[in-house]
């Protein structure tokens, strides 16, 4: 009897998933666009979906890897549900890469809109989290899938914020920075860009099907309160992130020093920050100690160092060159911070705090209103520049 006991609840272990999804089911989602739409003025929720047929591995699919699907609702979370009633298969978002919210829906408010999207478990806390510039969100989608060499054209928007670690001219975050940003005291967050420019066709890019449209990842967007309120170019973004310590790679052009009008290309290899408030009275400042280790790799002047202390004294020159570009640039976000967005995206407020609570709690009401306006910044660069075997003239003609 015991036997059979057992036998029978073994049974019940051995039943198989009730609530599972076949993958012919369901639409994996790679990129999800979001807009207010201009003319009706409801929400155009935009999902870039795998299409398996495109993606054989011998290339003899004509089909393309994804397809593009809309809805309009007056919520987020109806447009992406909406889209079943025209897509025959089930969207799946676990895998979705990016989330792009159009400019005009950003000015309204970001939470609101990934409200929708995060609350329903339709998304990740890892994925990128970008705005559109002088374009929409959908208009991206649409376009990217003609550049580049990745099928699914949501992994080459994910490859260009991952190789933000070679290049310092953009600042990108993912969805679990942004909320922690967003929802601290002291600090407003700097999110991806990505607008549409046009590119030459000179090499003939048409013949292959590639759109002269591409999308591109360029400076950044000043978040304050939530709402998108401008952008910074790229000179600015490299000055904020000077700032904020997300400088991993780069490359920045100085004067030669050698031949007039000629430049030189130093490859930043090492770089840190440190923000440091000081408080005096009811005077409030900060000064950002910035030090940056880098290479020369490139030089356009000609010139002969003859003598050791000849290359060693334009080296420090040099140096002298790289430690006021990177001054000017901190100087110009910093102002423009102030004066253009009066928003705290340095966290600034958020260091004072760890410095001085009591303090903090005097101003943290009147410190997005005008204290961080007139908080005054003062900024100090050390740099140095090595690799001196590459101090050799560039190659020149034989006359």
């Amino acid at each position: 009897m015991k036997r059979v006991f057992f036998i029978l609840c073994c049974l019940f272990l051995l039943t198989g998933c009730w609530d599972r999804i076949e993958l012919k089911e369901i639409g994996i989602v790679s990129a999800i666009g979001v807009d207010r739409d201009p003319d009706t003025g409801e929400i155009l929720f935009t999902s870039q979906v795998v299409d398996p047929s495109g993606l054989k591995p011998d290339g003899g699919g004509t089909a393309s890897a994804i397809q593009i699907e809309s809805s309009k609702a007056d919520t987020v979370f109806k447009a992406f549900r909406d889209i079943n009633q025209e897509f025959d298969r089930k969207n799946f978002y676990a895998h979705n890469k990016v989330i792009i919210i159009g400019e005009e829906l950003a000015k309204e408010g970001i939470l609101p809109v990934l409200d929708g999207i995060t609350r329903g478990k339709e998304g990740r806390g890892y994925i990128w989290l970008c705005v559109t510039k002088g374009t929409q969100a959908r208009d991206i989608l649409i376009n990217v899938r003609k550049q580049g060499i990745e099928k699914v054209p949501a992994n080459s928007i994910e490859s260009m914020h991952e190789n933000t670690e070679l290049n310092f001219d953009v600042a990108v975050i993912k969805l679990n920075d942004y909320y922690k940003k967003t929802l601290k005291s002291g600090i407003e967050p700097v999110i991806g860009t990505l607008e549409m420019t046009e590119k030459s066709t000179n090499n003939n890019r048409e013949s292959f099907g590639q759109s002269s449209l591409r999308a591109r990842l360029s400076g950044g967007a000043v978040i304050k309160e939530d709402k998108l309120v401008g952008f910074l170019n790229e000179a600015e973004a490299r000055g904020y992130n000077w700032v904020v310590g997300e400088v991993k790679s780069g490359i920045l052009s100085i004067p030669s020093l050698l031949d007039d009008k000629k430049l030189v290309s130093i490859e930043i290899r090492e770089a840190s920050s440190k923000i440091k408030p000081e408080i005096k009275g009811d005077k409030i400042s900060f000064t950002i100690d910035i030090k940056s280790a880098g290479i020369l790799v490139e030089q356009q002047g000609s010139g002969t160092l003859k003598t050791r202390k000849e290359q060693y004294d334009y080296l420090k020159r040099l140096e002298k060159e790289l430690e006021k570009k990177i001054e000017s640039e901190v100087y110009e976000v910093v102002e423009k911070a102030q004066e253009d967005f009066n928003s705290d995206i340095f966290g600034f407020g958020t260091r004072l705090n760890k410095k001085d609570s009591k303090k903090w709690k005097e101003i943290k009401e009147a410190w997005s209103k005008d204290q961080f306006q007139n908080v005054d910044v003062k900024v100090k660069v050390k740099a140095e520049i090595s690799a001196r075997e590459l101090l050799q003239e560039p190659l020149k003609s034989i006359d």
